[in-house]
């Protein structure tokens, strides 16, 4: 299984679009295996 490190930038944490973002990754098939927030 191939992996792929995502980092989101702190400007989008502050937009409040985390969310979002995942939803675009799982709509397009990816499948989070983790997560972590500093």
């Amino acid at each position: 299984m191939e992996k792929t490190l995502s980092i989101i930038k702190p400007d989008a944490v502050a937009k409040n679009v985390i969310g979002k973002i995942i939803d675009r990754f799982e709509s397009n098939g990816l499948r989070i295996a983790a997560m972590k927030k500093n």
